[in-house]
């Protein structure tokens, strides 16, 4: 890695890395906007073959928003969709990957909760969401709870394995006065 005095070569162009950073002190925009460039799309795999459906639950049960398709000779292989203002894309993971792990992966959760890493989602009704998201399959992993600052949060598998853990944006006026 490194270090503040060594040069980071960009495009041909030498721009020290702290640069990169935004931390310049003359005004190049290549160099102050280069971190508000970066974009990061969450890629959720799932069994192959199961992509149109994941995509059809994350729609259903959060609200997701298809964005694109991606084929691979006619076959599906992956679903960019939207959750909000963040872009995921859901894909089939690598049956070949799959059946012999010493390629790597990455693979599908072959049970629920068999991940790396939870999703976490603020919503502005809880109760709502989680209802939503039980009616088109997920199950409950935690229910819904309240904590000392009236805070609520729950969780849930999606039947693809995945982990999500729900944070209600804010608690209700009238569920503080009860």
């Amino acid at each position: 890695m490194p270090n503040n005095h060594e040069a980071i070569h960009t495009n041909a162009t030498v721009y020290p890395d702290s640069a990169l950073l935004g931390c310049t002190g003359d005004s190049n925009p290549r160099k102050e906007n280069a971190m508000s460039e970066i974009s990061v799309t969450l890629s959720l795999f799932v069994e192959h073959g199961r992509e149109q459906a994941a995509a059809g639950f994350y729609a259903t049960a959060f609200g997701a928003q298809k964005v694109h398709d991606h084929t691979n000779d006619g076959e599906l292989i992956a679903v960019d969709l939207l959750l909000g203002s963040m872009p995921i894309s859901v894909a089939g993971a690598n049956p070949r990957r799959q059946a012999d792990p010493s390629l790597g992966g990455p693979f599908h959760p072959q049970s629920a909760g068999a991940v790396s890493a939870v999703l976490r989602l603020t919503v502005d009704d809880i109760d709502a969401v989680v209802a939503q998201a039980r009616a088109a399959g997920a199950a409950v992993r935690d229910a819904v709870q309240e904590d000392d600052t009236g805070s609520r949060s729950a969780s849930l598998f999606d039947p693809f394995g995945h982990i999500w853990s729900l944070t209600e944006r804010k608690a209700s006026a009238s569920r503080l006065a009860a």
